[in-house]
């Protein structure tokens, strides 16, 4: 899927925050519990290698867990917890994170992420946990939550 192609603006799931924009990332495709977040490597998130910087691969394997979590649809809020990202190769031009949800119950969601460059090889995994924030649960019919 090109960048262009990317998921519907009427998605509940967005990453439209400046951070997200300002990197280019975008939402290539979601579905309950998993993630793809997709960014071009532009000039300014290279190292002095011309290699795309770790953070910024950190931020995209961040950004397609934290996007998984919210897929699953009652999430009200969350932030990451912990983040521990594995790079295994330099990379260069287009990368696609697929992030899915391991588990998810309570406050607390456990996530995987593998982050391929255009050719599809590994560039980096990651594993993070995140705090969640749950939406209220709607009554059922004898009134309980």
């Amino acid at each position: 899927m090109r960048m262009s192609e990317r998921v519907a603006d009427t998605s509940p799931v967005r990453i439209d925050s400046a951070f997200c924009v300002d990197h280019g990332f975008a939402l290539v495709a979601h579905g309950d519990g998993w993630a793809e977040v997709a960014c071009e490597i532009r000039d300014r998130h290279v190292n002095r290698h011309g290699n795309a910087h770790g953070g910024l691969i950190a931020a995209l394997l961040d950004t397609s867990m934290g996007v998984a979590t919210r897929a699953g649809g009652d999430v009200d809020n969350l932030g990451t917890a912990t983040l521990n990202v594995s790079y295994l190769r330099p990379a260069r031009g287009r990368l696609i994170a697929r992030a899915s949800v391991l588990r998810s119950g309570g406050k607390l969601a456990f996530c995987e992420a593998v982050a391929r460059d255009g050719g599809g090889a590994v560039v980096a995994t990651a594993s993070a946990v995140f705090a969640v924030a749950r939406l209220p649960r709607e009554p059922g019919p004898d009134g309980a939550r």
